[in-house]
């Protein structure tokens, strides 16, 4: 059983010192797209948290007691694209449903989530490092949050590096790259704390 101290260090770690976005450079482009609306950022970043979390402990235990009773391990990384899709069209479903974000950000973002190489990142990452689901889905949970972290910085940083004072051939891409740079230098200096 995992016990509070180990939940917590999990998340820390996972969301801060072992950034996805930052320090491991999965979900890059996802987290530069999708910023740009600034009022859609927390559903968004509570939407991919939530994926992180459930894909991360149903690919656990689907390798778990599937795969490896079985002897299908090197099935591994299409099953974990499967059930990360699973996991997408539910969430895809009970959002629409109860109609919680604009078609608008619905048809640009779900797309992008089913991409999301953080996610798969997490799953693949979850096989060979943790031991048990509670440790794969804090560690889920660690990394949606870091994505979310990212999310609504890059968001928040974004809107100051726009406008007439950034010279004509920074503007829009090579800012944005040039910030989420700085932003994972920063990041990278929590991996002394760990």
């Amino acid at each position: 059983m995992l016990t509070i101290e180990e939940f917590t260090y999990l998340i820390i770690v996972a969301s801060l010192s072992n950034n996805y976005v930052l320090v491991q450079t999965l979900g890059v482009s996802d987290s530069m797209r999708l910023s740009e609306d600034r009022k859609a950022v927390p559903i968004i970043s509570l939407i991919t948290t939530s994926v992180m979390t459930i894909s991360a402990g149903v690919n656990y235990c689907f390798e778990k007691i599937i795969l490896e009773s079985l002897h299908l391990v090197y099935l591994r990384t299409l099953s974990f694209m499967l059930l990360i899709t699973a996991v997408v069209w539910l969430h895809k479903f009970f959002i629409k449903k109860y109609n919680v974000c604009s078609d608008k950000i619905f048809n640009i973002f779900f797309p992008l989530l089913f991409i999301n190489s953080a996610v798969l990142g997490i799953a693949l990452q979850n096989s060979e490092n943790v031991t048990s689901v509670f440790q794969a889905t804090s560690h889920g949970l660690g990394a949606g949050i870091g994505f979310s972290i990212v999310l609504i910085s890059f968001a928040n940083l974004q809107q100051k590096t726009t406008g007439p004072h950034i010279p004509i051939h920074l503007q829009g891409g090579p800012i944005a790259l040039i910030t989420m740079g700085l932003m994972s230098m920063a990041f990278s200096g929590f991996r002394g704390i760990m």
